[in-house]
């Protein structure tokens, strides 16, 4: 059984603790397909108690792809996750991979009534910093989570978890931590006062 049919047969099953320890098995070239960062419990334990720690209602994943992180998320955590992508003719094709969450397909530039202020927003390897700063200016919250490579890593995101450019809007890193031991990384940061 390949990966993604062993990942299909973990997700109908419910058990998301599973697919997290597939990425123990599995080369990164395959696992990058599905997932850009293939999180531990660890790290989806920091997203949710600083979900929890503001008060917050759930997620916005902007860029969710398939959304398997997401899904991952949504099972440890019990938050709601919603998924936002912007290419519907790729992820309605039959080329993509199958869908882990419900994908969203918001008209663009963003506007304020989809991003609820009561969510976090979250940009996993996400790689287009206008866009980014146009979902951030239309944010009311208090709570933007950036997973991306960190330095020496070798791969490329806009924006970095620990230089992204917010644009007008002034925000200060309140939790860190490393995706098990990739090199990649999970910045929060919480809106200034």
């Amino acid at each position: 059984m390949d990966l993604l049919d062993r990942v299909l047969f973990l997700f109908k099953q419910k058990d998301w603790r599973e697919v997290l320890e597939l990425n123990k098995v599995e080369c990164e070239v395959v696992t990058r397909k599905l997932l850009w960062v293939w999180p531990s419990e660890s790290n989806l334990k920091l997203i949710k108690n600083t979900v929890n720690e503001f008060g917050l209602n759930g997620v916005i994943s902007i860029g969710c792809g398939c959304g398997l992180f997401e899904w991952l998320l949504q099972e440890y955590s019990g938050l709601p996750v919603i998924g936002y992508e912007v290419n519907k003719e790729w992820w309605m094709s039959k080329y993509c991979n199958p869908h882990f969450i419900e994908l969203n397909f918001p008209s663009l530039p963003p506007t304020e009534d989809i991003l609820d202020p009561s969510y976090a927003l979250l940009f996993c390897y996400f790689n287009n910093g206008p866009a980014f700063r146009d979902y951030v200016n239309c944010y009311n919250g208090d709570l933007i989570f950036i997973i991306g490579p960190g330095e020496g890593a070798g791969r490329h995101t806009d924006p970095e978890p620990f230089k992204p450019e917010f644009g007008g809007s002034k925000w200060t890193l309140c939790e860190l931590q490393e995706v098990r031991d990739t090199k990649d990384f999970i910045a929060a940061y919480v809106r200034e006062k």
